[in-house]
Formats: structure tokens, sequence, C-alpha cells
């Protein structure tokens, strides 16, 4: 089934809600909290955060803060803020790129298909499109919060917080259609003596995905997970007290029944899984021990034969032998496997640009499309100065009359000014490709949220994106592959360079955005 996700931006909160694998969940937009504020911060230097992050710089700097987003674009077209005006379809662009990164990491996978509710009596839909565009959402629908409250009025839970209506109340109109109109009738079809044709069980309450726990619906307090989960540790203690009480009332029987001279040592056997007895037992006869001899007299133990299930006592005289046969037991253990996945690093690839600080409470998208001078100033804030920086040049193999290729370690961004007649290099220049290569991503942990990067094989590319991948050889004779991510519907995806096209291939290049031709153009 496809993942779909929905995105509501309210008045003064966000929501974001995600239909996967039969049943739908909120999406965690803040650390402890489901929702998200809808507020905006341009900083002195130009970058743009939103959410909490942006309500805690407002502290040091209230004057590029900008609250009631929504409201203020229901009588504008602009914004303007520490300096700078920014046009609705920017504002909003900023807003849902931040929460698609966010909803990417939480769900640790691209959704295929999003949509977005456009407030009701707020900016018009022509806006909500361009800034999805815009924000590199891929495969998106629009949807009218009217809608949206109709269908959570018909096929959702009852009860619900009406601020949650926008994101859920889409997906269940995904799923179902239109509600009916106004409010529901009072004579039901039973009373008419007709069968209904709802279910027969209500729909439960959604639950709250997040980065850690989940809940419901109670946002200030999530309780732990924990106490949902199997744990197959206190089976095996369980089993083992089990065995060893066992044994121990074993021994204490052999014990009152053993001649007074005979000593028993304590015998452990392990339990094992057994899944067929065997049909035939080979006997081991083992070496005699070493004789004693006298003055006239040699005496010579005689050799022990050791049959497969068979323990033998060795606190016996030297002639006797007394085995004891342990009857063959079948122990059921459920054994839990978890896979740790490597860190994501200060930078993490994505197909709409590049997530800073992913996972943590100060992650930031920086968009391609985005102002270039913002993209420079977030990307040195973070991981320092660039090691190389090329300034605005012309380079045939790039689009735009002038492009400035900015390096952060393996990193490699590109800025393009399309159009030189607008003032001096530079100027209205925007991020249009991101693109890694030299160092494996195991030591430099620059990779995609699914940890695809420079060094991973092809059977690591074909295991996250399934049939979203496509890997061909370009170039007749050449061993090396290209591939691209497409089929997900996110932009045009991520592209790169594979040293061979089967299994034991491995990543070379990997690069989204079309600023500038690549291998094999």
């Amino acid at each position: 089934m496809p993942t779909v996700l929905s995105i509501h931006l309210g008045p003064n909160l966000a929501h974001a809600a995600v239909d996967s694998d039969g049943r739908i969940d909120l999406l965690a937009l803040g650390d402890r909290a489901a929702h998200m504020p809808v507020v905006l911060h341009v900083a002195s230097d130009g970058s743009v955060t939103v959410g909490s992050e942006a309500r805690h710089r407002s502290g040091s700097e209230p004057d590029g803060t900008v609250d009631n987003v929504v409201g203020r674009l229901l009588d504008a077209e602009t914004i303007e803020v520490a300096g700078r005006a920014l046009a609705a379809e920017t504002v909003i662009a900023h807003l849902l790129a931040h929460i698609y990164a966010r909803c990417v990491v939480v769900l640790d996978r691209v959704p295929d298909e999003v949509l977005v509710v456009c407030t009701a009596g707020g900016p018009e839909a022509g806006v909500y499109s361009a800034a999805a565009e815009r924000a590199r959402l891929g495969e998106f629908t629009l949807v009218e919060e009217t809608r949206s409250w109709a269908a959570m009025a018909a096929y959702g839970p009852d009860g619900m917080d009406p601020d949650l209506a926008g994101a859920l109340g889409a997906l269940f109109w995904r799923r179902h259609g239109d509600g009916p109109p106004g409010p529901k009738p009072i004579v039901t079809r039973e009373d008419l003596g007709v069968v209904s044709q709802e279910p027969a069980r209500i729909p439960t309450e959604p639950s709250v995905m997040s980065l850690g726990p989940r809940s419901v619906f109670e946002e200030s307090s999530i309780p732990d997970l924990e106490r949902r989960r199997f744990r197959p540790g206190l089976v095996v203690a369980v089993a083992v007290l089990g065995g060893l009480a066992i044994g121990a009332a074993f021994l204490f029987v052999r014990g009152d029944d053993s001649a007074p001279e005979q000593v028993n040592e304590p015998e452990v056997v392990a339990s094992t899984t057994v899944t067929e007895l065997p049909t035939s037992l080979q006997a081991t006869t083992t070496a005699p021990p070493a004789t004693t001899s006298t003055t006239s007299t040699t005496t010579t133990a005689a050799p022990v034969t050791v049959m497969p299930g068979v323990v033998v006592s060795t606190t016996l005289p030297p002639a006797l032998t007394t085995t004891t046969l342990v009857p063959a037991t079948t122990t059921t253990v459920a054994v839990s496997t978890t896979t740790t996945r490597p860190p994501l690093g200060v930078l993490t690839l994505s197909p709409v640009g590049v997530v800073t600080n992913a996972a943590t409470g100060a992650e930031a998208l920086v968009g391609l499309g985005d102002s270039a001078d913002t993209v420079v100033a977030v990307l040195t804030a973070v991981v320092g100065s660039p090691a190389t920086d090329t300034g605005w040049i012309a380079d045939e193999r790039c689009a735009g009359d002038q492009v400035r290729r900015v390096t952060f370690a393996n990193l490699e961004v590109v800025l393009s000014d399309v159009d030189m007649t607008d003032g001096e290099p530079g100027t209205n220049a925007t991020f249009t490709q991101w693109f890694a290569e030299g160092t494996d991503a195991l030591q430099t942990s620059l990779w995609t949220f699914d940890r695809i990067g420079v060094g991973s094989s092809v059977a690591d590319l074909a295991a996250a994106h399934a049939a979203g991948l496509v890997l061909t050889s370009p170039v007749e004779g050449d061993t090396a592959g290209l591939f691209s991510i497409d089929a997900l519907g996110v932009s045009d995806g991520m592209r790169g360079v594979t040293t061979h096209t089967d299994d034991i291939g491995r990543v070379l290049q990997i690069w989204a955005g079309d600023g500038c031709a690549r291998w094999p153009n």
C-alpha cells in the first residue's frame, strides 16, 4: 500500500499525519508534541528557520520573528521582515519543506504521495501549489480544509481535537471521498429497516508516531512504549530458572538414594533444541587410565565406553561405570534480532536538498531552490568555512549565466544565477544541485536517510529503493553504471555512478538537482 502524508498549516499550529500499512497516525513535529508552531524567523545573516527553532531565535532577534503567518497572508501577498520581502509562496514553502523533512526523518522513508491542506479563507490554491513545488514535495494533491473537516466528521473517530481534523481528515477524504454535507441525520438507516453499510467497529483513535515513543493524543505526556514491547529476555530467564529448579530437585532425590561411600557431583546439562532424534548411536571408547604398579600386582581399569547422550560419572571406583540417560528435550526460545543502523552525520542528503543536524531538535532543510547566500551561510554555520569556492564564473556544463561551486568537505553545492541582467553576479541566485564523492560514507556519515552514500553497494541501493531504482550501463564497454531514483515521485530524485551494475558494484558519486551535467553527459 502507498504511504500518504498529509500536512495542515493551521492559524497557530501545524500538524502532519500518515496513512501507511492500513493505519493512520499523527507524526510528531516536535520533540514532545505532535504539533509545530506556525512561526517563521529571518536572522540577520539571511537564514530562515521555522517552528520551535524560530521561536527560540526570536528571543535574541525579535525583529526577525513572524507570528500568525497564515493570518498575515490573508490580506497580503508578501511579508516584510528583517529588511526582506518574502512572497507568500516562499513563506509557505519554508514551512512545508521543514515539515516534510521532519516527517521523512520520523518515517525513515519518503512518502509516495503528499496531501497539502489549504486553510479555509487563507491564501489561494495557486499559492499553495507554487509553494509545494518549490518545497519539492514530489507528487502532491491540494485538499480544501472544509473537505477534510467533512471527511473527519463522517469517517473519523468521535471526540477528536478540532485542530487535528485538517491533517487527519485529509487522509480519511483520500480513503473514502467527500463526507456528506451538513450534520449527521438523526434518523438512521436502521430506523428505516435498512441494514447499515457502515463498519460495525468505530474507528480507533490514531496514535502519535515520533522519533521516540508513541502515544495517544495526550501530547503533554507521552508514555513509554517499552510496556508494549515483547521482552524475549524475560522468557529466557523464566526458562533458565525453571530448568535449574528441576535440576536441583533431581540431584536432591539422587543424593538421598546413593550409597554412603559414593560421592555425587552435580551434573550440568545444556538445554538444546533437538529437531530430530538420531536413528543410530556410535560408541566411542576412551583410552584406559594410567596403570598402578605394586611389588607383584598390576591393576588396570577397564576401558570406558561413552555413548552419545550418556553422562559418565567419574567419581565411582575405576572398575565400575554408571551411566545415566538424559532424555532429549525440545526447547523453543524466542530470540529477537536487531539491526543497528549507523548514525546520521551533521549533513544528510535528501532528494529535495541537504538536511542539517537531522533527527535532532536543531534540524533544518537547506532546500533546492533556496537563496544562494542563505545556503552558504547555513552550511558555513554548521560545518565551518568551505574548503573551496570558485566564486561566480561561467561554466558551460552548468545551467545559468554564472555558476558558483562551493565545497564543504566531500559535499559540493552548486549555486546558479540564471539571469545576469538583474544586477551583480549572484543576485537572485539559487541552490540548484548538491554532489558528493570521495571518502566512504562510513567514515564521513554523509549519506541519505536510507544510509546510501559513497561506498554503498548496489545491493544496498536495491534493498533501500526496490522498484524505484533504475540502473543502466550508458557507456558501451565501460563497467560503470548510472543509477537514478525517480520512481518515488520526488522532483528529479537522486542520481549517481557505480563501479559495476551487479551487486558487487559500489557508489562512486551521488547527486540531486540539475544545476550541472554529470557523467556520462
